[in-house]
């Protein structure tokens, strides 16, 4: 792989994403539907990776960043959004680049490559997570944290998962304090090597409403009564009040012409 050959891709686009098959970094066109101002109930979340990416943008410091927590709040589709948000503030752009996570072995010859190019990359995962003795959990940690490739001063890491530390605990046969100790410390080694954390929490059903009447307002559809029951009976067949299930309910009242 040789994506340095071709620069001219990198300026005419900020999204790009990694095919494995073809072995190519190639550029794609994301229309978000929601833009960063627009993300409810995560106002504190949104500073801290606002501030991070604008700090990365300006050569200041700045972190790779785990995004945790509980699904459907945000983690991904914040990522995406703050990047488009920087961008049109700023002469300087910050790349995107999703890299799927059955791809963690090619990281080496990615960042390798990015190193050479004269642009600022954002390297997404998304709903990454490990078995603690996995080749790619033991690869991704050296390359965060350890590796001479973790110094390229053009790349971060923004990674999400609904694990705080990334790894599933393995059933071990632990013969005392010292081996438990060592497993533990083992098993949070990756996340350790994020050096910011930002945590996504489950929402109630005040915030689910307001983001729902956010949606409607956006769809030119009036909230009503009757849309409230639904959208509460929506929550519990979906099992939570996410504001990735308000925005499906809006879309499927869409859909079926239900208002």
């Amino acid at each position: 792989m040789d994506v340095a050959k071709d620069k001219k891709y990198f300026k005419k686009n900020n999204y790009f994403i990694f095919i494995p098959k073809a072995n190519k970094i190639e550029p794609i066109e994301v229309n978000l539907n929601i833009k960063f101002e627009e993300l409810l109930g995560i106002n504190s979340q949104k500073e801290i990776v606002l501030k991070n990416t604008q700090n990365f943008l300006e050569d200041q410091p700045s972190n790779n960043i785990l995004l945790w927590g509980a699904k459907g709040m945000g983690k991904s589709t914040l990522i995406k959004c703050v990047i488009d948000h920087v961008n049109t503030k700023s002469k300087n752009q910050i790349k995107l680049l999703e890299v799927l996570n059955n791809s963690i072995n090619n990281l080496i010859d990615i960042v390798y490559q990015l190193s050479k190019i004269k642009c600022k990359f954002v390297i997404y995962i998304d709903d990454i997570s490990f078995k603690k003795d996995e080749t790619d959990f033991r690869l991704f940690k050296t390359l965060v944290e350890g590796s001479l490739l973790s110094h390229v001063k053009n790349v971060k890491y923004y990674i999400t998962s609904n694990l705080r530390h990334l790894s599933h605990r393995a059933e071990l046969n632990v013969v005392n304090d010292l081996e438990s100790k060592e497993s533990n410390q083992n098993l949070i080694s990756l996340s350790d090597r994020f050096g910011c954390w930002v945590g996504f929490h489950d929402s109630d059903q005040e915030q689910f409403l307001k983001i729902v009447q956010h949606y409607l307002k956006k769809s030119s559809i009036k909230y009503s009564k009757n849309i409230e029951k639904l959208a509460l009976r929506w929550t519990v067949e979906k099992g939570n009040f996410s504001g990735r299930t308000a925005e499906q309910f809006v879309k499927n009242i869409k859909i079926s012409n239900i208002f």
